[in-house]
């Protein structure tokens, strides 16, 4: 139950920084750049998961970072659709 929940919230998480993410960067001039702050940022995310002790800290972080770089790169027609 506890990992199960973990995961939804990583999952909830991960994607709501996307959105937010995708929201700020989407018209910038650059898209080479918003797409490297996101990789940035996953990558920090998952390497600081990997340095927790707990085991569900570490899950949580490393969940949570892959489900925003999948929903940031995957999810573009879909923020678009939400946000009009």
């Amino acid at each position: 139950m506890i990992w199960g929940s973990t995961a939804a919230l990583a999952l909830l998480s991960g994607t709501g920084i996307a959105f937010v993410l995708w929201r700020t960067l989407h018209r910038s001039p650059d898209t080479g750049l918003a797409a490297g702050a996101v990789v940035a940022i996953a990558l920090g995310l998952a390497l600081i998961g990997f340095a927790f002790n707990n085991a569900r800290a570490r899950f949580f972080l490393t969940v949570a970072a892959a489900a925003m770089a999948i929903a940031f790169f995957a999810g573009a027609g879909v923020f678009a659709t939400i946000t009009g």
